[in-house]
């Protein structure tokens, strides 16, 4: 059985009565009367409500160092081996070419770090790097913008041996074309945005053969089968090396697409067949009727 509750005294009430009436009293006062913090990084909103953002000043913060190391250095000198030869291309010998030589050892990791110095050839194509330390050594040469030699040789040289490496460079230059379109693959019924773009290989000063876009260059584009083609064909390229025009399908089956580059070299060119046309989904969105409630009065 639970017990009832003894009644307040006169006293006890007393004490309830008067503080309810202070609660009361605080909260007629609104939200004035309440102490709230400013929250952090923020100041109080000055005239016309604008608020001022308080930077954090963390100059005096110390963060934990990252722990590295720093790659040894890979000398080739001095040393008592002799490392020479000759540099040759497509027409003979070559002057001024770029010869780099790399020393390459294992570091304490078990990494290969590399250190490397530079030779220019002679008028006869020849080059010498003396007094350098053994070991192993890849080797390549180059003479921006047409000749390079890509695959570096690649040779053992013991601390005093004197070795004479030939070099045979190739000549870069070709030009080539390459093909794209939008949307892939093409539909049939729907027009379609065919881009090709020339380029040509060059060499750069660092000895890469990269692939440049070809500017000012006349291409024509040819199709065969089931395919138009329309705009302005043939055409020069821009900046980027590329011609738009548009392309068309009549029905299913691979895009017969070549090209030319200035009338002289013609190439195959190759982009997804021709499909069907597939319609876009159309979307329907519910259209919701609203109806009030009818009140009906007594």
């Amino acid at each position: 059985m639970i017990p009832r509750p003894r009644p307040l005294t006169r006293g006890q009430r007393g004490a309830v009565l008067l503080a309810f009436g202070l609660v009361v009293a605080a909260c007629s006062g609104g939200v004035r009367n309440l102490n709230i913090p400013t929250p952090p990084g923020t100041q109080p909103a000055a005239a016309g409500g604008a608020t001022t953002t308080v930077s954090t000043d963390l100059t005096g913060v110390n963060l934990t160092p990252i722990p590295s190391t720093t790659p040894p250095t890979v000398l080739l000198t001095p040393g008592k081996a002799t490392l020479s030869g000759i540099v040759s291309g497509p027409s003979g010998v070559v002057a001024g070419a770029t010869v780099l030589v790399t020393r390459v050892v294992g570091d304490p990791a078990g990494n290969d770090v590399e250190g490397s110095k530079t030779v220019v050839t002679a008028v006869d194509g020849t080059w010498t790097l003396s007094n350098i330390l053994g070991g192993r050594y890849l080797i390549r040469a180059w003479m921006a913008p047409t000749l390079a030699l890509t695959t570096p040789m690649v040779l053992l040289l013991g601390a005093t041996q004197t070795q004479s490496v030939p070099l045979t460079m190739m000549a870069y230059g070709g030009q080539s074309l390459s093909a794209s379109i939008a949307p892939s693959p093409p539909q049939v019924g729907q027009v379609a945005t065919l881009f090709i773009q020339a380029t040509q290989q060059t060499v750069g000063a660092d000895g890469v053969v990269r692939a440049a876009p070809l500017a000012g260059a006349t291409i024509q584009a040819y199709v065969a089968g089931n395919v138009v083609l329309a705009g302005t064909n043939p055409a020069t390229t821009g900046s980027s090396g590329e011609i738009e025009l548009s392309l068309g399908c009549s029905s299913d089956g691979p895009v017969g697409l070549s090209a030319t580059i200035d009338a002289l070299t013609s190439f195959q060119l190759s982009v997804p067949d021709c499909g069907p046309f597939v319609p876009v989904p159309t979307v329907t969105t519910p259209t919701t009727v609203f109806t009030p409630a009818t009140t009906t009065v007594p």
